[in-house]
């Protein structure tokens, strides 16, 4: 497969051509504890910090005291302010410098929620997570298989993410049925949180008759809330959808509007806990009255460090299904392991 072949050796490269940090940074952690090594990034509440003798550790924001670097680091507040320099040292606990020795701006640690080295390159701008779960009742004899992927990368001003999910329900008095979704995303960031965007979603859902929907869209909204516990967004657009149908119906090609919150919250105390919804309205244009929506809700538990328990719950909604006599909702619950890279 020689697109799979090229895409190997592209990362490869990509990889191989990250610059090699020199060490420099150092931080401080309240209770004395020096650490020399290289800031990689900082993201909800977690600063991760590389060290020659630990390797890329994790460290709760609100233990650091102070950190200085050499690196070029874009630093992000919670009120969407953006800057970009070194992290100098001023010998005040809880406050960061960006800038240079000449010219900087002091920024309080408390309202600062993400930190991205700019010259950071290849496979170290990529964050990710796999998932897998396997549910069997032997009263029913029903088996489900679920399978996830999100991979994510950020920039300073944009965000590339894709995420795909699987799951496959059979038992011996029901046919086998299979629910799946693609999805890639592209995020253009703004001054004061506002983002523009656009996706291509792939989905095939069995219980509603659906045998694929391909939809893309563009649209923009508001990181309304972002601190080190918990964000909150709201967006909108407008997609083109085609529905390819079970059986003899028609393919549908419709216009639809649609409203996206994403709500997370998060701690890093024992335990780690991370509770994530996603609620869609999907409003149809073309076919007016006919409503669409997407639930998902999730809550993972670290068990150890990058391996974490997850619970989910699903629903998808169509008011008005194209084929007659398919089902409104198909719903479930999902119990997984996974693991953060």
């Amino acid at each position: 497969m020689p697109f799979v072949r090229y895409s190997l050796v592209v990362l490869l490269i990509l990889g191989l051509s990250s610059p090699v940090s020199a060490d420099s940074d150092v931080l401080t952690i309240v209770n004395g504890d020096r650490l020399t090594g290289e800031v990689k990034s900082l993201e909800r509440g977690k600063l991760r910090f590389d060290t020659s003798a630990t390797g890329t550790i994790p460290i709760e924001w609100d233990e650091v005291a102070f950190l200085t670097s050499n690196q070029n680091i874009q630093v992000e507040t919670v009120s969407g302010d953006r800057y970009l320099g070194r992290l100098i040292s001023r010998d005040r606990q809880g406050f960061v410098n960006v800038g240079t020795e000449i010219d900087s701006v002091e920024i309080a640690m408390e309202s600062i929620v993400l930190m991205t080295p700019i010259e950071e390159r290849g496979i170290d701008r990529f964050d990710g997570d796999i998932t897998a779960g396997f549910n069997f009742a032997k009263a029913s004899e029903v088996r489900q298989a679920q399978l996830g992927f999100e991979l994510q990368a950020r920039t300073e001003t944009r965000i590339f993410g894709l995420d795909a999910a699987s799951v496959t329900s059979d038992s011996q008095d029901n046919e086998s049925s299979q629910r799946h979704s693609l999805d890639l995303t592209y995020q253009r960031l703004w001054p004061k949180r506002w983002l523009t965007g656009a996706l291509v979603r792939l989905e095939r859902n069995d219980e509603l008759d659906l045998d694929l929907r391909t939809s893309i869209g563009v649209g923009g909204g508001r990181n309304v809330l972002q601190t080190n516990t918990a964000t909150l967004s709201l967006t909108g657009g407008l997609q083109l959808s085609r529905e390819n149908l079970s059986g003899n119906v028609t393919d549908e090609d419709t216009v639809e509007a649609f409203a996206t919150l994403n709500w997370d919250w998060f701690r890093y105390d024992t335990p780690e806990l991370d509770l994530s919804t996603t609620l869609q309205i999907i409003p149809n244009l073309t076919d007016a009255g006919r409503v669409r929506a997407e639930l998902d809700i999730s809550l993972r538990w670290e068990v150890i460090a990058d391996l974490f328990w997850q619970l989910e719950f699903y629903d998808s909604y169509d008011s008005d299904p194209v084929v007659e006599g398919a089902e409104e909702n198909d719903y479930g619950v999902i119990t997984s392991l996974g693991w953060d890279f």
